[in-house]
């Protein structure tokens, strides 16, 4: 008997522990996007533009932005008006213009790093857990069928904390349940 509440309780205590390093894996996620050459065509939500959807989980938070890309802005255009807006399905989310404050034309490589929560403008993908990348121009210089720049090479590395899958909680509940069961057990 006493063998057995010993075994019940280090299951439990097992269970509990792969439980909580299972939370801990999914907390410390990265998601990683090449941009190499990607054009750079129209004003948001234009037909012509560039559009990445990738699965990031239900709900999931959109903490930080790292980038290192190198970009060429086309003569008529500025590096400035070069933009990626990172957003839910819906839209909802937040446009970025590494050269933000270039009013020139040419290459020129940037890089950094931008915590959203500090900010304010860190946000949640919907239920679908579909992260929305477009490039897309802050305002089109150029005829309507050439694109205004490009996206030469690089990446952008996005931040994010998933919700919790119901899988987590189920095995942290389990293991509750299991140490509930051997202190009942020793008391009787």
């Amino acid at each position: 008997m006493m063998i057995k509440a010993k075994y019940l309780r280090g299951l439990a205590i097992a269970t509990l522990v792969c439980a909580g390093m299972s939370q801990q894996i999914a907390l410390a996620k990265e998601l990683t996007v090449d941009v190499s050459n990607i054009a750079s065509n129209d004003e948001r939500d234009a037909a012509s533009n560039i559009t990445l959807d990738f699965y990031v989980g239900a709900r999931a938070s959109m903490d930080s932005l790292k980038w290192d890309v190198s970009v060429t802005s086309y003569a008529g255009s500025y590096l400035s008006e070069m933009q990626i807006t990172f957003s839910d399905t819906l839209g909802n989310g937040v446009t970025f213009a590494p050269g933000g404050g270039d009013d020139f034309d040419g290459p020129m490589a940037y890089a950094g790093f931008q915590d959203l929560r500090l900010n304010g403008t860190s946000f949640q993908v919907g239920s679908d857990g579909i992260l929305r990348l477009e490039f897309h121009e802050y305002y089109k210089d150029l005829a309507y069928d050439e694109p205004d720049g490009i996206w030469n090479s690089g990446t952008l590395t996005f931040g994010v904390t998933p919700v919790p899958e119901p899988q987590t909680y189920a095995l942290m509940l389990g293991g509750l349940l299991l140490i509930l069961r051997a202190a009942k057990r020793r008391g009787a």
